[in-house]
């Protein structure tokens, strides 16, 4: 957390220099306003602050350490980004309560058991990420002592609010670096992949669009998302701007991503290697397809389409889970766009 403290630090400073040339320049017409952004600022400043005094208290013992085995009961259809944000949460939340976390997915219903298909009793969540403090369920089983079980619904967690404000996701992004690191293994495929799909250029646009059930059925308080046309218009103005060697879209959705090969061609690039099949005019959500939920090659497409975006330089997306964590693993874009339209009702 050393990198976080230093900005924190630095912030400060950069306020008393504000608040410095406020009094020597005695700019009074917008004194008011300035005072009230660094008084903005300073609340930011003393919560993350706050948020970070606990984390010296883990000890790294089997004797010594309280473990926190989180369970996120409450969504068992849950994609996978939407469990990395919740369990973000979680995780901060339990070490400053000083537990050693550890995640979950094996022993309760959700999407890598809720319909039988490619069962493991290993734990899904180990396939992609590594534990908080590498201690593994297996290791606390046999070895730990002082162990509980949460079910996990953290009070302070990645939102919205990371797409515009920076020092929140430079928090996020600090805390999901150090405790929940990509595997190795994944890490090393998608370079491979963005190796071949952009060559030596890294002046490439990325662009999240979401569709099927989304378009389909509508889900309440669901943000929102785009129509193709409304993108399509802004990355020609983007393009023309910043002159991209590339465009990388992620997308669930077929017939969104036939709309957008139509319109740029081979300027365009995705990683996907199976389609989904949505039907349109089913009452189930995407959520509930049976080929795609226990299906480890989806979500770990899923998780490379993800890291590929957030290598990209700029962006323009839809407010998904997805979006939101792309923003916490790059820390911070060029350039970058989201669109607000509203909730669903």
């Amino acid at each position: 957390m050393h990198s976080l403290n230093t900005k924190l630090k630095n912030l400060y400073k950069a306020i008393n220099i504000i608040i410095n040339y406020i009094l020597e320049e005695r700019k009074k017409l917008i004194f008011i306003k300035i005072f009230i952004i660094v008084l903005l600022n300073i609340s930011i400043f003393l919560f993350l602050y706050k948020q970070l005094i606990y984390y010296d208290e883990i000890n790294l013992g089997y004797k010594q350490n309280k473990f926190a085995i989180l369970r996120r009961v409450n969504c068992p259809v849950c994609g996978l980004f939407s469990d990395y944000i919740i369990y973000l949460g979680c995780i901060h939340q339990f070490i400053q309560l000083g537990y050693v976390p550890i995640i979950d997915l094996p022993t309760f219903k959700n999407k890598s058991n809720i319909y039988q298909l490619n069962i493991s009793f290993d734990n899904l969540w180990e396939k992609f990420f590594y534990q908080p403090f590498n201690y593994t369920l297996n290791d606390v089983k046999q070895k730990g002592k002082n162990v509980s079980i949460f079910k996990c619904q953290p009070k302070f967690f990645p939102n919205d609010s990371i797409f515009y404000d920076t020092l929140l996701r430079n928090f996020w992004h600090n805390i999901a670096k150090i405790y929940i690191p990509i595997k190795y293994e994944i890490i090393m495929e998608s370079n491979n992949i963005i190796k071949n799909l952009f060559k030596e250029s890294n002046n490439t646009l990325g662009i999240l669009m979401r569709g099927t059930d989304y378009i389909a059925r509508k889900p309440y308080f669901h943000p929102i998302p785009p129509k193709p046309e409304m993108v399509i218009k802004d990355i020609k103005i983007l393009n023309r701007k910043n002159k991209y060697e590339w465009l990388f879209i992620t997308t669930e959705d077929d017939k969104i991503r036939e709309i957008f090969i139509n319109q740029f061609g081979e300027k365009l690039k995705y990683y996907y290697n199976k389609k989904i099949n949505y039907n349109y005019k089913t009452k189930k959500f995407l959520a509930y397809n049976k080929n795609i939920q226990g299906n480890i090659n989806f979500i770990k497409i899923y998780l490379l389409n993800i890291i590929i975006l957030s290598k990209c330089i700029d962006i323009i997306c839809a407010q998904t889970s997805g979006s939101t964590s792309a923003f916490i693993m790059k820390n911070k874009y060029r350039f970058s766009k989201v669109y607000y339209l509203g909730y669903y009702h």
